[in-house]
């Protein structure tokens, strides 16, 4: 009953006193704002990223890559920075041993070519061109705006598929299939075409597959002296029949073998890359929140600052209170449970000013915020937290006043 006549009391000095109430709940509404509307922008762009996977990378795709890399930790070792900068271990032994491997019904590597794509005296200079082979439409799902993608008998032709990015840079909205482009002032006829949707799968290459175009993997000798381009990535199809982790398994004992037992490369499924991109946009929200979180931290002082302010102004009220019977206990109540409505209040408005935020900043990048109830609850919590914390001090020393000296005070 003491409480509720406490938080009654709370409210009506808080009415009382409404502008310098609400000057003190900012810090609390800009605090909560901005960490529930980072948490939602966060989760937005995972669940946005992680469609863009699961849509483009099949769930029965293996990715081999050189280097080691840290699946679900915060970075990964030497042999995948090397990989990074060029120094890859995979070799064409490597895509033999994969089609070998049993539950395995597809392998395709990848190669970074260098050479800019032009039609005419447009380029297209941030494309990257990816030698590749047929087998790479069965472990993506590619989808087409108008003709196909590399076939068995454009082996050594001179042919290529352009991302939506790519040819929306050479082409504009004008067909480009039938066309013709250069690479390296060679021309190469435009056989189809992808969706610019198609742009998930940057966890494999490094980069957008929709800002890519792809040559024949013999053709791409063109640009090599006729020696095989270095391997970028391996991407390897398991048949429907077969757990996936165990032919991953499979598939590295096979590497293993053709790598003279060095482990210097790694096997992904489709799992791992969510758990590495998940991994790592986690740490940047992260590190933005705990940013963001500073204002909380002034919030707290403001309503500390304020509360003990109202303590000295309410000194007869406390020394009245107390000369009537009131205990130190119920005193140090009321001033902390002022402080806790202060901060809540605060809390309730920031989470109100964050969906708001959340909202106009996702239309604005495209992407739409997930608000969780565990966001909501760790603002609440935290608007909790902080009353409680610097509301103390003020309560307790209130509830130390003595009440004739209270009541003498001017």
């Amino acid at each position: 009953m003491m409480l509720w006549e406490n938080f009654k009391m709370a409210l009506i000095s808080l009415k009382n006193a409404k502008l310098r109430s609400f000057l003190t709940m900012l810090g609390i509404i800009i605090g909560v704002a901005a960490v529930v509307s980072i948490l939602a922008i966060g989760d937005g762009v995972k669940q946005s990223v992680q469609d863009q996977i699961t849509g483009v990378v099949n769930a029965n795709a293996l990715a081999i890559a050189s280097g080691k890399i840290g699946v679900g930790t915060k970075g990964a070792s030497a042999g995948s920075a090397n990989s990074s900068l060029g120094a890859s271990t995979l070799t064409e032994a490597d895509i033999k041993a994969l089609q070998k491997t049993h539950h395995i019904t597809a392998v395709a590597p990848i190669s970074l070519v260098s050479g800019i794509i032009a039609n005419g005296s447009t380029q297209s200079n941030g494309a990257l061109l990816l030698a590749t082979t047929p087998d790479f439409s069965k472990t993506q799902t590619l989808s087409f705006t108008d003709g196909r993608f590399i076939g068995t008998s454009d082996a050594t032709k001179q042919v290529v598929v352009l991302g939506g990015q790519a040819k929306t840079d050479l082409f504009g909205t004008a067909s480009a299939v039938g066309k013709t482009v250069t690479i390296r002032n060679l021309p190469f006829t435009v056989i189809g075409t992808l969706k610019s949707s198609d742009s998930g799968a940057s966890s494999l290459t490094g980069s957008s597959f929709d800002n890519a175009a792809y040559i024949p993997f013999d053709t791409a000798k063109l640009f090599t002296n006729g020696s095989a381009p270095q391997i970028l990535r391996i991407l390897a199809q398991v048949d429907t029949t077969s757990d996936v982790n165990l032919t991953a398994d499979a598939a590295r004992k096979a590497l293993l073998a053709t790598h003279g037992g060095q482990d210097d490369f790694s096997v992904l499924t489709q799992k791992d890359i969510l758990s590495t991109v998940d991994t790592i946009l986690s740490l940047l929200t992260t590190f933005i929140v705990a940013i963001a979180s500073i204002s909380l931290l002034v919030g707290g002082i403001g309503i500390m600052n304020i509360m003990l302010v109202s303590v000295t102004e309410r000194t007869r009220e406390i020394g009245l209170r107390k000369a009537i019977g009131a205990s130190s206990a119920t005193v140090l109540s009321q001033f902390l449970i002022e402080a806790m409505v202060l901060s809540l209040i605060g809390g309730a408005l920031g989470i109100l000013a964050a969906v708001g935020q959340a909202t106009v900043a996702g239309k604005l990048a495209n992407i739409t915020p997930v608000f969780t109830p565990d966001s909501i609850i760790l603002a609440v919590g935290v608007s909790a937290a902080v009353g409680i914390i610097f509301g103390i001090a003020p309560a307790i020393k209130a509830a130390r006043k003595r009440p004739i000296q209270a009541l003498k005070a001017e």
